[in-house]
């Protein structure tokens, strides 16, 4: 007879240690520790290390919703004006969950494990944390979008499971390795969740504020990010995050180089083209710096939030005309690999590392430019 089986996965945020929560606390300030316990029901395709892997993933969901339960009523973050959607997303990004313990229960025939978090909640730090998020256009993007990404995942893991708890015979090794690839994208995307202080590259006329990573910051970040790429290579804000990280050294090539993949991974997310074109120009290549920032132009949502951005980049783009640069039309011009008026180091020309970055995906020989 089966055994039952049910699941409920991680929404995939929870971001373990930022750095703002190694600073001391302010005196009086209230600091409250909340627990949860997640649990898995194993079904009898299931293996125990995957069974505690998931109930870890419930109980970091369980935790992040008391944390956003719980500061939803605290004065200071009640004062900055965020919504309950804003308090759930972010909060991700600035709380630490700790895995305390884990223990497995026979109820009846199922084996049931169960795993314990704890979570650290500074009110004043997390006010503070809420406080510069909300300067932060692309670091709220930035975890909106992870937050949407777990939930997706988690919808998946929830189908998957219900396919392998039906499944007999041989069939289950496959739908086995399937579900682990899911959980291991939900891995990829809550390490990202703790790299959103990373700045957009270097500080120019287009990005006017970009607080620059210590070296120690650095490193940190960098470990993370190559973490998450092991987990999920083909995850695109992954590599967008990573040519973040090396535009703020000023290692352009290597910018570079993550910036189109993550294009050839999304070629219609607007931001990365921005970026590219920033670091094009950065590298004097201000004919396709030129263009990158027409693409992104051409891509981003004409909303209040994007409206100084798009300003700046605007205006860029207007010195650019009056220097003689002026950007291609992607509705008239060609952009095949024959264009003999491609400038050097044209997406085309892009190639890869054959050493550290052999994972990572190929991009194509050309990349399409958006229509308008």
């Amino acid at each position: 007879m089966s055994r039952r089986h049910s699941f409920s996965i991680s929404a995939g945020l929870a971001a373990l240690a930022l750095w703002a929560w190694l600073a001391p606390n302010p005196a009086g300030a209230e600091v409250r520790t909340l627990t949860a316990t997640g649990e898995y029901r194993m079904g009898d395709n299931d293996t125990k290390t995957d069974a505690k892997r998931l109930a870890l993933l419930d109980a970091k969901r369980l935790a992040l919703e008391q944390v956003g339960t719980y500061l939803e009523g605290v004065t200071e973050v009640k004062d900055l004006r965020v919504t309950k959607d804003e308090i759930r997303s972010y909060t991700a990004g600035i709380v630490e969950v700790l895995e305390q313990a884990t223990r497995t229960a026979l109820e009846g025939e199922t084996s049931v494990v169960r795993v314990d978090v704890t979570v650290r909640v500074d009110a004043a730090v997390v006010a503070k944390q809420l406080g510069e998020l909300r300067k932060n256009e692309l670091a709220k993007e930035e975890l909106v979008r992870a937050r949407a990404e777990a939930d997706r995942l988690r919808k998946e893991l929830d189908e998957r499971n219900k396919q392998l708890a039906a499944m007999k015979g041989g069939a289950t090794e496959a739908a086995l390795q399937q579900r682990q690839q899911v959980m291991a994208r939900a891995d990829a995307n809550e390490l990202l969740t703790k790299t959103w202080q990373v700045p957009a590259g270097a500080k120019d006329d287009i990005v006017t504020t970009a607080k620059q990573p210590t070296a120690e910051e650095a490193a940190k970040y960098r470990a993370i990010l190559e973490a998450a790429l092991k987990l999920d290579p083909n995850n695109p804000w992954v590599h967008f995050k990573l040519g973040h990280l090396y535009h703020s050294e000023g290692n352009l090539g290597a910018a570079i180089r993550e910036y189109r993949t993550t294009i050839h991974l999304k070629p219609d997310a607007a931001r990365p083209h921005l970026a590219l074109g920033r670091a094009l120009k950065a590298q004097g290549k201000k004919q396709e710096g030129a263009e990158e920032m027409m693409a992104y132009l051409m891509l981003a949502e004409k909303n209040p939030a994007n409206k100084p951005l798009i300003g700046r980049t605007e205006r860029r783009l207007d010195q650019f005309q009056r220097q003689g640069i002026r950007p291609r039309d992607p509705d008239t011009q060609s952009f095949s690999l024959t264009d003999d008026n491609r400038q050097p180091g044209h997406p085309a020309d892009f190639e890869l590392p054959s050493s550290e970055f052999e994972s990572r995906p190929e991009p194509p020989s050309d990349f399409a430019r958006p229509r308008r």
